[in-house]
């Protein structure tokens, strides 16, 4: 099983920058919860603390994809540190504000310039394996490795940065999470012979933004839903595993859930599927929107635990066949930018869902907030369904290294943002 991951990890200068992306990432991973930790702890307000981290996300998600438009063309190295250069000192203007201030509307204006400014990680480090993999069997598996990282951080991130916050000082969290980001930002960069060519091409800078390039639009919109399934998950654990009598147990379900991603990610990146990458994709979000549905009507803890694992496995494949699929059909001179959109559905999709589904265990039985995670996997493969002419229109007519971009060129606007 772990033989194709280190075969991969194997080739010159992998290992160092997959390892450099992954303590980078920690930082992705408790943000949100640093900053809710934090200015919950100083003011003493959940709410003012929901719209500093729905702030930082969502700016995040908006502005970097345009930043991403520049590292492609010209490159990591010129780019990032400047990112960096804003990004650090609006994290400390951020701390200093809520810890010594009793100022709440500057939290929030920097909370959106550190969002905007923070590098995207993932798609620095899975643009680095396609330039190394482009065309073979083994990119699959490199990007399922990436994924499973991502499930690491995301399994371990929250929990230290708690642990941090309730035992030390309440920004301990966001100021250990910022320098992981800076070391590993720092190591990643240096290794510039992983790094991808840049393009050179500023006209693409300022062309059209790389969601209308054909077939990405409808797999961003897919990464929203799948991002909605994720920011339903511990709203509705939390609520149900309450009103259960067992509030203890929702670290525990949330736990199994990250595992059964982990797990089936693992295998999934091991295979050798002869199915083309897109059957592999819908057939994912068949999966994932089958086996999120039951559920909504499990009434005990025991019936979560088995219905959370099972539906945790049909995640990480859809996942990885979702990146995989982007690297096929966009020019390589616009992949930075095509995967850091994909990165800011999911995000975006989070920020949306969980005050939904909180909204809903609000107001009617804690467990209906699964239906928010339901709604967002059937969702996601009815898109799927909808936009499977359009992705395999795309792949023939683009691909890493094409020679022309569509997106410079005039492309129905319906296809373009639907698939």
């Amino acid at each position: 099983m772990f033989g194709p991951y280190l075969q991969v990890l194997r080739r010159p200068g992998a290992a160092q920058f997959s390892a450099a992306g992954a303590l980078a990432r920690m930082q992705m991973s408790m943000a949100g919860v640093s900053a809710v930790l934090l200015v919950s702890a100083v003011r003493d307000s959940y709410a003012l603390a929901g719209i500093v981290s729905a702030t930082y996300a969502v700016s995040g998600a908006l502005v970097g994809p345009q930043i991403s438009r520049f590292i492609d063309a010209r490159g990591q190295r010129s780019i990032v540190p400047r990112q960096l250069a804003v990004h650090l000192p609006a994290m400390a203007a951020l701390i200093a504000l809520a810890v010594f201030t009793p100022l709440n509307w500057p939290i929030v204006a920097m909370a959106f310039v550190a969002g905007a400014s923070q590098p995207n990680v993932g798609p620095l480090v899975r643009a680095r394996w396609s330039a190394m993999l482009s065309g073979t069997p083994q990119l699959r598996t490199a990007f399922a490795w990436e994924s499973l990282i991502d499930e690491a951080v995301f399994i371990v991130g929250p929990v230290l940065a708690t642990f941090l916050a309730l035992q030390l000082f309440p920004s301990s969290a966001i100021i250990v999470a910022t320098l992981f980001l800076a070391i590993g930002l720092f190591f990643l960069v240096r290794q510039v012979g992983t790094e991808p060519a840049p393009s050179g091409n500023l006209r693409g800078v300022g062309g059209r933004s790389a969601i209308l390039l054909p077939g990405l639009g409808g797999i961003v919109a897919i990464s929203v839903l799948l991002g909605g399934v994720f920011g339903t998950l511990e709203v509705a654990t939390l609520a149900t595993t309450k009103a259960l009598g067992q509030p203890g147990t929702a670290g525990g379900l949330l736990a199994l859930y990250a595992f059964g991603s982990l797990l089936s990610g693992l295998v999934f990146g091991g295979l050798n599927l002869k199915a083309s990458l897109l059957r592999q994709y819908i057939t994912a979000l068949a999966a994932l929107s089958v086996v999120s549905l039951p559920v909504v009507f499990m009434g005990s803890v025991w019936q979560l635990a088995i219905g959370m694992f099972v539906a945790g496995l049909a995640c990480a494949p859809a996942l990885i066949a979702g990146m995989s699929l982007v690297e096929r059909i966009v020019p390589a001179a616009r992949l930075t930018e095509s995967m850091g959109w994909v990165s800011s559905g999911l995000a975006v999709g989070i920020a949306i869902a969980m005050p939904m589904a909180g909204f809903i265990a609000d107001h009617y039985a804690p467990h209906l907030s699964y239906l928010v995670l339901s709604g967002c996997a059937i969702g996601a493969f009815v898109i799927g369904l909808a936009v499977l002419r359009a992705l395999r229109r795309a792949q023939p007519a683009t691909g890493p290294g094409a020679p022309a971009d569509p997106a410079g060129v005039d492309e129905p606007l319906l296809e373009g943002s639907a698939g």
